[in-house]
């Protein structure tokens, strides 16, 4: 199994800067945590290709009806030394980690991470570690409502 992550990068030479990686190994998680602890790295967005797609019926992507989108809303992101994850699917409302009550709050133009949401980084590894084995929301973390 296998999920592709794409993350902006802040660049002040080039407005439309971005990464992406598939990560298809336990130590392409640790890698692709590595480069989103990057100066500028922005959270990534998550999509796993063994879970299903879905017909955009709201239009998100183009014409409702018209083009099929991910059965899920997974975002990660490594910020002053903490993990941070948001995760949404049919069987779990959007939600975020709850983490440690000292991590700061993050802000993006993606996503928001409240404070208290992050985590160690090596918890975060974990978890996703755990959504590459499973496609399945993780289940050692504690969520709680984003």
């Amino acid at each position: 199994m296998s999920f592709t992550a794409v993350w902006p990068i802040i660049d002040e030479n080039d407005a439309d800067a971005a990464d992406e990686m598939t990560v298809g190994t336990p130590e392409d998680v640790d890698t692709l945590l590595r480069r989103l602890a990057e100066p500028g790295a922005g959270p990534a967005v998550i999509e796993h290709q063994a879970r299903e797609l879905i017909v955009d019926t709201e239009g998100l992507l183009g014409a409702p009806g018209t083009t099929r989108i991910p059965d899920h809303d997974v975002a990660a992101a490594v910020h002053q030394g903490f993990g941070y994850l948001t995760h949404a699917d049919p069987d779990h409302d959007y939600s975020t980690l709850r983490g440690d009550p000292a991590s700061p709050e993050y802000r993006s133009e993606y996503v928001d991470y409240p404070a208290g949401a992050g985590v160690p980084v090596e918890v975060l590894a974990a978890a996703l570690k755990d959504f590459l084995a499973t496609a399945e929301r993780p289940a050692h973390v504690t969520w709680q409502p984003a």
